[in-house]
């Protein structure tokens, strides 16, 4: 794929890949005075490392926020184990090393907490992230994510490339992918339950038993603490992105049972996984050195992912 003609190039000091995604349009939307450049893969294909390099000399860029991944739920996990781990790995090898070359590129790494063992402490922290396996149901996207701190920290020593690492934790939010083979926890339980409410379903199957705990944070909230991890006392720091409270599976589609007015039962399929029993990441790092605190809550934010979802359809 040819790479986008020096006349094609916007203007600015900062890229975002995934720009078009979920995250990265929230990404893109934080006031920062100056103008960010959001690509789609069909103008710079990522998992084509000249097509990358190309991008970079034509351009301005000082500042990276490499946020494009192949990704999804448990199921799209089972399904492509391989594209998890190699795509994800590619493209981000490829913005690495092309930063690298390119040289005055600071890169901000956005990973997921995924990279985590399975067997992690609970809030877990940064140092935790190699003492272990992954969960094995993403642990293909996980070992992806964690080899490129790896590859950062090597590309840090040899050529000077200034990185930053940043693990947000579950994003939900407006804007979220509701499909069903793509959608994380949040969405699937909204769409699931009102598509029940308005077929007249009397039970909305759930995976799992319901009491698996996840750590949520408001895609807007994470937005803004991945934008503080460009600051110069980021540089060659790991940070976790989290709400501090721990939230059950049983108790988020309760919540959204509620909120949508459904008066159903919940249905818990034990024979079918849901992934780790515990997630949830200790923010105080992210807290003490960049000065991050989440401002939406879980009830609050669930109203709003709602409230789009119900709008957008």
């Amino acid at each position: 794929m040819e790479s986008m003609s020096a006349a094609d190039v916007p203007e600015g000091e900062l890229w975002i890949t995934g720009g078009s995604g979920f995250l990265g349009k929230y990404l893109a939307a934080v006031e920062t005075g100056s103008p960010a450049i959001c690509t789609r893969s069909s103008e710079v294909d990522l998992l084509d490392l000249d097509a990358v390099c190309g991008f970079l000399r034509q351009g301005r860029i000082r500042k990276i926020i490499h946020a494009a991944g192949f990704v999804g739920g448990i199921g799209l996990n089972l399904e492509h184990p391989g594209r998890m781990a190699t795509d994800n790995l590619r493209m981000g090898l490829n913005v690495l090393e092309a930063a690298a070359r390119q040289g005055a590129c600071r890169v901000v790494i956005v990973s997921t907490v995924c990279v985590y063992p399975e067997r992690a402490s609970v809030p877990t922290k940064e140092t935790e992230m190699f003492d272990g396996f992954p969960s094995e149901v993403t642990s293909f996207y996980g070992i992806a994510k964690r080899t490129l701190l790896t590859v950062a920290e090597g590309l840090s020593r040899e050529f000077g490339l200034e990185y930053s690492y940043v693990i947000p934790t579950n994003l939900y939010g407006p804007g979220d992918h509701f499909e069903e083979e793509k959608s994380h926890v949040i969405p699937a339980l909204i769409r699931r339950v009102v598509e029940a409410k308005e077929s007249g379903q009397d039970e909305v199957v759930v995976w799992g038993d319901g009491t698996q705990t996840r750590d949520l944070l408001f895609v807007e909230d994470a937005a803004r603490g991945i934008h503080l991890a460009l600051q110069d006392r980021a540089l060659g720091q790991v940070f976790n992105l989290g709400s501090g409270q721990e939230v059950s599976v049983r108790q988020m589609a309760e919540t959204i049972c509620e909120l949508v007015g459904y008066r159903g039962r919940l249905t818990w399929d034990t024979t079918k996984p849901g992934g780790a029993p515990r997630r949830a990441l200790d923010p105080g790092k992210a807290q003490e050195l960049l000065g991050f605190e989440p401002r939406i809550g879980i009830r609050e934010g669930l109203g709003k992912t709602i409230e789009w979802y119900l709008q957008s359809r």
